[in-house]
């Protein structure tokens, strides 16, 4: 019984760590995208190529940051028409980091809102009932009375 018990706990407490990595970077990717809706700088920059994946298409872009600095990004999941190569595009990045970019406007933030409050309270519940199933399993097998 106590090596089940112990399976259990292993298995829950794998659950609750993946769910509380789940909610980290669901809330990192959100709050970039908040972050550069208010507080990123809007440049033009130039379409060098496009990339497939898994996601589907998307654009890389090089521009130049206001330090005179070169930069490459990648806007994936291009949801509008594809530019053609060498055609201008309109970004926004974080001025303190360059790396952080995205195409202007940044038209994912509304759908991403509406997204995080069905799977924040989702993944948040799940981590929360692993972690009381937990305390209940140790306190019925460990100490119980």
């Amino acid at each position: 019984m106590q090596i089940l018990a112990f399976v259990a706990l292993v298995v829950l407490g794998g659950v609750s760590f993946l769910a509380y990595v789940g909610l980290k970077v669901l809330m990192a990717m959100f709050w970039q995208k908040v972050l550069l809706a208010r507080k990123g700088v809007r440049t033009r920059g130039v379409c060098s190529g496009y990339t497939s994946g898994r996601y589907g298409s998307g654009v890389v872009v090089d521009f130049t940051d206001e330090l005179g600095g070169s930069n490459r990004m990648v806007a994936a999941g291009w949801q509008g028409v594809l530019p053609e190569r060498g055609g201008e595009v309109e970004i926004v990045y974080l001025p303190r980091d360059p790396k952080v970019a995205d195409l202007w406007p940044v038209g994912s933030l509304v759908p991403n809102a509406i997204y995080m409050t069905v799977a924040v309270p989702v993944i948040l519940a799940s981590g929360l009932a692993c972690l009381v199933a937990m305390a209940w399993i140790v306190h019925r097998v460990w100490f119980p009375g």
